[in-house]
């Protein structure tokens, strides 16, 4: 179990003593994940694949938070830096108390489009690799009585058009978590796996280009809480997962969304009562009837 450092407050730093590693930390829900957690007095170690000056920047927002954070670079796609990353942890003398696995990465297209070497990226990212940080980490957050935490999304329970491949990656990781749950618990280490609904972020942004402003504007409209999530709204949920309290959530899938997901038939009714009187819908008068 993860208990709290002797001398620290932890009502104002509940994670302070602890050391975070948030992959793919240099943006959107990962770079809000690693200032959060920095804000509950965690150590951050963030990674980033290419986009280094990002990671400065979210690394020296932590910092300032939270003394010690850094960003190491990370490929998940190929297994020697990732065993790298490791190496070089056990190096400085980190003790890891949680991971995060943030980091994806796929082929946004229809599953009869899918080459192979889409395929095997996708799957190395957040199954084969999740699977050897874990391996990799568990010595460590064995020895702290930690936690691992995998970032999955609402591809994998409700159909979203080209995301098939991520989505069966993502529903692989989450039966790891449940399996490494009841495997790695007797050890003292628990696994959560959290799964947002829709969050604003780049990579939405840019999947949804034009239309982008009509999604947030959807969102607003028709979510159970009337707003679009930011990386922050999602991260924060993240970070609480990272308390100790959060510990008899071993093995579970978290829905971090609003209630978005479970009112998504609701809410698809509620934009089509919203479409303007000129289009063509049935009036109320007209509307066809469920009889006896």
């Amino acid at each position: 179990m993860l208990s709290p450092p002797t001398g620290t407050d932890t009502d104002d730093a509940p994670l302070a003593g602890r050391t975070v590693l948030v992959t793919g930390g240099s943006r959107g829900l990962g770079a809000a994940t690693a200032r959060q957690v920095a804000g509950l007095g965690a150590r951050v170690v963030l990674t980033y694949r290419e986009r280094e000056d990002e990671a400065a920047t979210v690394v020296a927002d932590c910092d300032a938070r939270t003394p010690g954070a850094r960003a190491e670079r990370l490929d998940l796609r190929e297994e020697d830096s990732v065993r790298a990353l490791f190496d070089r942890l056990d190096e400085r003398g980190d003790d890891l108390d949680v991971l995060v696995a943030n980091a994806a990465a796929t082929a946004f297209r229809p599953l009869l489009e899918v080459k192979p070497h889409q395929l095997d990226k996708t799957f190395a990212i957040s199954v084969r690799h999740f699977l050897l940080m874990v391996q990799l980490a568990f010595p460590a957050l064995a020895r702290r009585g930690g936690r691992v935490i995998a970032v999955s999304g609402a591809d994998t329970v409700g159909y979203l058009p080209g995301h098939g491949l991520l989505a069966a990656a993502k529903a692989s990781m989450e039966t790891m978590v449940r399996y490494l749950a009841c495997e790695l618990g007797p050890h003292g280490v628990t696994a959560v796996g959290v799964l947002p609904g829709y969050v604003d972020t780049e990579s939405i942004r840019m999947m949804a280009g034009p239309f982008h402003d009509k999604l947030v504007a959807a969102e607003e409209r028709t979510h159970p809480l009337r707003t679009a999530a930011t990386p922050d709204d999602a991260a924060e949920v993240i970070a609480l997962l990272c308390r100790p309290e959060a510990r008899w959530l071993n093995g579970q899938i978290v829905q971090n969304d609003g209630g978005g997901l479970f009112a998504a038939l609701g809410r698809f009714g509620q934009a089509w009562a919203m479409v303007p009187d000129d289009a063509v819908r049935p009036d109320a008068d007209d509307a066809p009837m469920l009889r006896d």
